[in-house]
């Protein structure tokens, strides 16, 4: 059981982290007493913590010191380039961490780069099932759909805040 939990962690990590960014952002909105900060505010910045920054980490880690698992889980033969993959990972990781507690414009940045990561990690993916017939757990599965999903959530997000922060300015 506990090993069906762990390896159940580890392969299902992003969909585990927009699943938390959801139940927290909830929560979040349920229990503020802040008028201005509604779920799309709460879901950004869990979004930015959890699917980018605390994902971005855990993706460093596995690239950078478990590269024979990462390659496998992914369809992939082991190769050097997971290192810089998994400094890239890293750095958009820190990113998303530092966002969680910043103000708008970094946040939007920090988007910005989750956007482009998981897009491009998204179109990598769909090259690999058609070129590559690689439909490994870690190439079309919930991390293919965490790539697609979670820019599209930001994107979502950033609408309803810059609505809100043109709106704000103005006033």
């Amino acid at each position: 059981m506990i090993e069906f939990a762990i390896r159940t962690l580890l392969s299902e990590f992003s969909l585990l982290m927009l699943a938390a960014a959801f139940v927290l952002a909830g929560s979040q909105t349920r229990l503020s007493t802040n008028p201005d900060r509604g779920f799309a505010d709460a879901l950004f910045g869990w979004l930015l913590l959890l699917s980018l920054g605390l994902q971005g980490v855990y993706t460093f880690v596995v690239h950078v010191f478990f590269p024979a698992w990462a390659a496998a889980h992914i369809g992939w033969a082991v190769s050097p380039f997971q290192y810089e993959v998994g400094i890239a990972d890293l750095t958009v990781g820190v990113l998303g961490i530092v966002g969680f507690w910043s103000g708008f414009s970094f946040r939007l940045a920090a988007a910005i780069a989750g956007i482009v990561w998981y897009w491009g990690d998204a179109i990598g993916h769909v090259r690999q099932m058609i070129v590559a017939d690689n439909y490994a757990p870690g190439n079309a599965g919930s991390w293919f759909w965490t790539d697609v999903i979670v820019p599209v959530l930001l994107l979502l997000c950033l609408r309803v805040l810059w609505t809100r922060e043109r709106t704000t300015d103005r006033a």
